[in-house]
């Protein structure tokens, strides 16, 4: 849950404009039944491209209509300084005076797109741009979104969080656009029960960032190919992460969170975590200064059944409610 670092404090992970989108393989034929016909391969297809026609459709129809028609009835939607927008009407609304488009035209691009092994979870995470009528400027942001495949086939985004930001997103060479790494034993299990595993990670990762610091506890608990918004380019990669966080030890700042919404695919494999943290430390006077934060982390379980945040990122609060 990459709460962004800023000086000593960490307000929110760079990401901007999200993205999210419809992109189903048919109508009417129920998800499950579907999933099993349905190979990570394909699901991953769809899923790309259904983030990639949410983008073409907001470019044309502007976000409050492109974007909007892509979001679940109950999508989650945090944005910088005030709490999570609730449900795709509400979005809409908010939309509708805060156009992602607002100067010119958006766009978004993905680096990083995955599914669950059942092809009903998903994730991506990019980059936005927004290109300036009548200029060549462009505005930058960077984003994350979780997907959920409907009953009627179609990819429609759950979460999704988006941050302003200067440069793109720009992976190393070799990086992978999806999941690579040896994966855990499949199993069939309860959503709930998922949603719980991944719900008692995320408690035990803000428990060591809260005993060991920060810096520490986003190393440990990211996976070996995670993904973060931050920096001149995004993370990329456990040993990555870890060094640009370990400035971040305890007596710089306190971070803690808990996580109060969420979501997991049945196969187990894939969930995510949305929640309120609150970070304490010190302004450049060294006086006493606390932040709150909501986030959005997506986790996999990894093949020694562990699990570990793939992507994260958050952005400011207004107070301690929420998301």
């Amino acid at each position: 849950m990459n709460r962004m670092f800023a000086g000593a404090l960490v307000t929110a992970s760079l990401g901007a404009m999200g993205c999210s989108g419809a992109g189903g393989a048919g109508a009417g034929v129920d998800a499950a039944s579907r999933s099993a016909s349905l190979s990570v391969s394909d699901a991953r297809s769809g899923l790309r491209a259904a983030d990639q026609a949410m983008s073409d459709a907001s470019a044309k129809a502007g976000s409050a209509q492109g974007f909007a028609e892509f979001l679940a009835d109950d999508a989650v939607m945090l944005v910088e300084g005030s709490y999570a927008l609730k449900g795709r009407e509400a979005i809409r609304a908010w939309l509708a005076t805060h156009p992602l488009e607002e100067g010119g035209t958006v766009h978004w691009e993905p680096v990083r797109w995955d599914v669950s092994a059942d092809g009903t979870l998903g994730y991506s995470v990019g980059t936005s741009t927004v290109d300036a009528d009548g200029a060549t400027a462009k505005a930058m942001g960077r984003y994350i979104s979780t997907w959920r495949r409907q009953p009627d086939g179609q990819w429609r985004v759950a979460v999704t969080v988006r941050n302003a930001a200067k440069t793109p997103m720009t992976p190393p060479a070799g990086f992978s656009t999806s999941h690579t790494l040896p994966a855990a034993a499949p199993r069939t299990v309860p959503k709930d029960v998922v949603l719980a595993e991944a719900k008692a990670a995320d408690t035990a990762f803000s428990a060591m960032s809260v005993q060991e610091g920060m810096g520490k506890a986003f190393g440990a608990y990211a996976a070996e190919d995670a993904v973060l918004l931050g920096g001149a380019a995004g993370l990329f990669g456990q040993d990555t992460i870890a060094k640009a966080y370990a400035p971040f030890t305890l007596d710089q700042i306190d971070l803690r969170w808990e996580p109060v919404l969420g979501d997991a695919a049945a196969s187990g494999d894939l969930a995510y975590t949305v929640g309120r943290a609150v970070s304490s430390g010190k302004d450049a006077q060294g006086k006493p200064e606390i932040e709150h934060v909501k986030y959005l982390t997506v986790w996999r379980r990894q093949a020694d059944g562990q699990w570990r945040y793939v992507t994260d990122g958050g952005n400011s609060s207004p107070g301690p409610q929420g998301p």
